[in-house]
This record gives structure tokens, sequence and C-alpha cells, in this order.
């Protein structure tokens, strides 16, 4: 969205995905490897080339949100991880430690900003963001924090904004189960009702992946499976979360054995 901000202040008419005709310079941004099939002159993303930025005088431009027909702000405000996860993209990226403003991409015509951080708690300037969304009355959609990171009073601020959708949080691997469960009873004590995706099909048994959604749904949350390999038995596991089928039973595990 920035590269077309960039090109339409240049005078350049931009599309999206349009193969009805020939372009004249085709940019590219993947998530996944698979989805490569076009013809790009410039690939850029997490699927593509990883180590591909952008220059700096497009990255201070605000996103055409046009583009995509967007109704809500969409950016970062800090995108580093400091995790390593053996399953995951985010370390190949390059290590940006900068924060920035919600003033940098916000459009103001928009009631809503749906940040992209990979891990907002790793900013020591987080609340510097949060405050900025609570006093622009701003609602917001957070892809996911890092439940090991919570404390009192950054539960606090999360139960003060505004979510359109639920909080997101995850528990990834078994080895973090204290932080996790010391996490979910945070969020049990401030009353906040989240979404927590379960990483499965990675270095998990079925037990284990059991065990999780059960703690979650216990602590009052939503379990929410993402399978890393996805498998016939997770997938039908997947299909009974999703579904809350395991709401007619006394625990996840009758459920499972149930269907």
């Amino acid at each position: 969205m920035k590269i077309s901000a960039y090109h339409k202040e240049r005078g350049d008419e931009v599309q999206l995905n349009m193969p009805l005709w020939k372009a004249d310079y085709i940019y590219g941004s993947y998530i996944f490897e698979n989805s490569i099939r076009f013809g790009d002159q410039e690939r850029g993303g997490i699927g593509s080339n990883p180590k591909t930025t952008l220059p700096s005088f497009i990255e201070v431009l605000k996103p055409d949100y046009s583009l995509f027909n967007l109704k809500h702000s969409l950016g970062y405000t800090y995108r580093y991880c400091p995790r390593k996860c053996p399953f995951c993209k985010v370390p190949s990226l390059p290590p940006d430690k900068i924060h920035h403003s919600i003033h940098e991409f916000h459009d103001e015509r928009f009631d809503t900003i749906e940040l992209l951080n990979n891990n907002t708690f790793a900013d020591e300037f987080w609340e510097d963001t949060f405050k900025e969304i609570h006093q622009a009355k701003l609602r917001i959609i957070e892809h996911g924090m890092d439940l090991r990171l919570l404390d009192d009073y950054k539960a606090c601020w999360i139960k003060k904004l505004r979510w359109k959708k639920a909080p997101k949080f995850a528990w990834d691997r078994m080895k973090d189960e204290k932080k996790i469960l010391r996490g979910l009873s945070l969020l049990k004590k401030h009353k906040i009702q989240a979404l927590v995706y379960v990483l499965m099909g990675f270095d998990s048994t079925m037990e284990q992946n059991i065990y999780r959604c059960q703690k979650i749904h216990d602590f009052g949350c939503d379990p929410f499976p993402m399978l890393y390999k996805p498998t016939k038995e997770l997938r039908r596991f997947r299909r009974m979360i999703y579904l809350r089928y395991y709401r007619r039973y006394t625990t996840i595990n009758e459920a499972w054995k149930g269907i």
C-alpha cells in the first residue's frame, strides 16, 4: 500500500492483481513460498525475500488504503520479536527495533486500527502505543501479544482499550507452560476474554494438544488450533474446536473421544 501511495503521488495508475491488461511494472508481496506465481519485476515479503525492505522515502509514506478498499488503519508500531521460535519466519526478517507512532500510518477517517506487530510487549514503548490508541478513541485489532510478558499493568491497559475483535495470545510449546498459565490467570483475574492460538503438529503430542486447549478453556478463553504440519487427525480436532463442539461435553478429552 505504501508502494501504491508512492506511485500515485507520481501520477501513475495503480491496479491490484489485474491480469486483464499489461502493466508497465509489477510488484509482488508474498507471505507463503508456494504462492509465488506472477511475473513480478520486484518481489518482497517473508515468503519470497525476507531481507527486502522499502526505501526510506517510501517507508515514511502513509499507506494507500483504497488499494484494498480498507476501512481501518493498518501498520506496525514495532516489528521486532526477540523470540527465535524454530517454527516461525519472523527471525528471518531484518531486526527492526525502531518504535513508531500510530500517526505514521493511521488515517483519521477511520475509527479502527489494526496492529501487525510481531511482539508488541517486546517494545519498551508499548504503553505509548496503547496511550495513542486510547486517546484517539480507536477500536483495536491486534494479531497476537506475548502471554509470557503479561503482567497486571499490561492487563489493565488491555482491559481499558476498545477491542473490535478479541485480544489474541498464543501457547505454542509445552516448555512455556508455567509462564503461560500465569498469563492465563492474569487474563481471568482482569476478566479479559481472549483468543489463544495453540500450535499443533510441530513438537507436541495429541495429549498435549488436548491439555493445552482444556487449560485455555478452563481459564475462560477460547483455544484456536494452528496446524504446523496438518494431518487428518489434527484437522478433525481443529474442526471440533472451531465449531465449539466440545462445549457439549464436560471436558475436551470426552468430546474428542465422542466424535
